[in-house]
């Protein structure tokens, strides 16, 4: 009986670790969007990569030069797609769309 109750006790924590590892993964005070931007060469994607990182909220970012766009997820909680918008043009990057 003693064992039975270990090994259920085992299997309950397993299962409430995960849910709660689950829960990490998933935040709802993040989004996503893709800005259709308008790079020249290199250097301006090069630009991106060093500048809009620091942008407050930005938690992840993607370049793809050939594609001419850049993937950011953020924090809506602390910033939103306007505000980012507004750091492509204060770093001289013209941004068609937003995705």
């Amino acid at each position: 009986m003693k064992t039975l109750k270990v090994l259920f006790l085992s299997l309950c924590t397993c299962c409430l670790l995960t849910t709660y590892a689950q829960d990490k993964k998933t935040n709802p005070k993040e989004s996503t969007a893709t800005f259709l931007v308008e790079f020249d060469c290199k250097g301006c994607a090069a630009k991106v990569e060093k500048n809009i990182p620091f942008e407050k909220g930005v938690a992840d970012l993607k370049v793809d030069f050939d594609k001419q766009t850049v993937w950011i997820k953020y924090r809506n909680d602390k910033t939103d797609t306007t505000t980012l918008k507004k750091a492509f043009a204060k770093i001289k990057i013209p941004v068609k769309r937003i995705q």
